[in-house]
């Protein structure tokens, strides 16, 4: 988005996955006539995969095939302090709470995470 911009192409519609810097720069511009779709299921995949892995060496039947529903989010309907977070780091992912799948993750309790607390 941001060499059509340096090339001053008009904005054709963009998508891309759940990053937060992504969704940023789409709020950031489109007042300016920015259109974009933000999905996808980032890192609340590893967790669907060790659930998976664990239930199957405690001998459980586990599916064989497993389906996330995207975090999707669309102009212009994102909003700051849930579908994107101005004050924090553009490679956060903020897609990552599928209560489908038992995994329930805020963005405040993932970003509330230390070291020392995880």
């Amino acid at each position: 988005v941001q060499a059509m911009i340096d090339a001053k192409h008009p904005f054709v519609p963009f998508g891309g996955e759940t990053e937060n810097g992504f969704r940023k720069f789409c709020a950031a511009h489109s007042a300016d006539g920015l259109k974009c779709s933000s999905a996808g299921s980032g890192p609340a995949q590893v967790a669907v995969a060790i659930k998976t892995a664990i239930a199957a060496l405690e001998g459980e039947v586990v599916p064989q095939e497993v389906k996330l529903p995207l975090a999707i989010a669309e102009d212009p309907n994102m909003k700051e302090g849930t579908d994107y977070f101005p004050k924090e780091s553009d490679n956060f992912f903020v897609g990552n709470s599928f209560p489908t799948c038992g995994i329930n993750f805020s963005a405040q309790e993932i970003m509330g995470q230390t070291k020392e607390n995880q």
